[in-house]
């Protein structure tokens, strides 16, 4: 959520240019940030203030993006219960299936930088782990018993509820991202010289108008899935189940936009405002005792297809390496065994912390290295067939 990373399409002026743009701004003039405050107000002595640490930042941006509501397609005033912290993973059979001796689990997220450039590791408990306010207690009962009070044996139902789950989550995210932007905006270049604040207000411009565009086709996506909660056809969605080998060791649920395959090759463009993203949602359960790895996408969205065919032409060693990367690479909502974290190699972790640490994966791609293959928890061992009614 509180991010700087640059879009490459960015072209940023020489200080010099810069300097000329500012000078031309009066003090009650709008603020060239396009915060909609005077000049005067805003940035007119920005680079006279007091830098703040990063943990100060986040800590305004967290209280600005404080936000809960219930995402069922029933809610009202009249129907909700009181919003509850729900969890995004099913919690009898996957959170506890990595969780320690005293209940714990490891995870990277909320995102807390290093000095070196990676990330900060947290301990939770795997209670606390996992949830977002996106649900009452009503609704959160009622639409996912059919996850939280039975066995998965990947059912139709079963498999697009996780996919629901994961698409409320990021469309949550989104939400939260959008209030958070103008904290982070206010804070973030104070004591800088002016060129920089330029720079970061150009990212940052971006980076906010990618969260609308997001939030704006994620509502739509929603409102499709909305339609099949209630009816129980499903009939729109397709799907992959993974079978895999050997213990979870970890779990994450979310969506993605790939805009490039695991080879490199081209598949949507995120920044044109033209053409609709295409999302690919994933989540984790066990089955009979086995993790099983699930991808569903809106039967229309090719370029999800094509990124999940190229997925599927790994061969087993490389397809297990490859989700457990994949998931550091794209989900902050990835947990993990602490058993599993310490058998790896130092060299493993710092691997899996750095992909994590992107925080554009999709302009700054992944580096994957799927000759890992000690990395992964388990091993690939089988796929379902792709169900043209999810």
């Amino acid at each position: 959520m509180l991010t700087t990373a640059c879009a490459p399409w960015l072209c940023v002026d020489s200080r010099s240019s810069q300097r000329s743009r500012m000078a031309k701004f009066r003090r009650n003039d709008p603020c060239w940030c396009g915060s909609g405050e005077k000049y005067k107000n805003c940035h007119l002595r920005r680079s006279d203030e007091s830098p703040l640490p990063f943990e100060a930042i986040a800590s305004q941006a967290r209280s600005a993006a404080a936000f809960r509501t219930c995402l069922h397609p029933g809610a009202g005033s009249q129907t909700c219960g009181k919003v509850i912290s729900a969890h995004t993973l099913q919690r009898s059979r996957v959170l506890s299936a990595i969780a320690d001796r005293e209940n714990h689990v490891l995870t990277f997220y909320p995102p807390e930088p290093k000095p070196d450039g990676g990330l900060n590791l947290h301990r939770r408990g795997w209670r606390q782990s996992s949830t977002f306010t996106a649900f009452c207690n009503k609704h959160d009962t009622q639409a996912f018993a059919p996850l939280e009070a039975v066995p998965f044996t990947g059912t139709q139902e079963q498999i697009f509820l996780i996919a629901y789950r994961a698409i409320c989550w990021e469309l949550h995210q989104k939400r939260r991202a959008t209030l958070a932007s103008p904290a982070v905006r206010r804070l973030i270049d104070r004591g800088q010289p002016e060129f920089v604040q330029q720079r970061i207000q150009s990212v940052l411009g971006v980076q906010e108008a990618g969260f609308s565009k997001g939030l704006s086709e994620l509502s739509e996506l929603k409102e499709k899935m909305d339609a099949a909660l209630v009816s129980g056809d499903y009939a729109g969605f397709d799907t992959l189940e993974l079978t895999l080998e050997g213990q979870l060791g970890i779990a994450s649920t979310g969506a993605i936009t790939p805009n490039q395959t695991i080879s490199g090759k081209h598949i949507q463009t995120l920044h044109d405002d033209s053409k609709p993203m295409q999302w690919l949602a994933f989540g984790v359960d066990i089955r009979d005792n086995r993790p099983v790895f699930l991808f569903f996408w809106h039967k229309q969205h090719e370029a999800t297809r094509t990124y999940v065919e190229e997925i599927l032409a790994l061969d087993p060693k490389a397809r297990a390496t490859f989700l457990t990367q994949f998931v550091f690479a794209h989900c902050e909502n990835t947990y993990f065994s602490n058993t599993w974290w310490n058998a790896l190699s130092n060299a493993e972790q710092r691997h899996l912390e750095l992909l994590m640490a992107n925080s554009n994966p999709y302009y700054f791609p992944p580096q994957y290295d799927l000759s890992l293959g000690g990395l992964a928890p388990w091993m690939s061992a089988g796929v379902a067939p792709s169900c043209s009614s999810a």
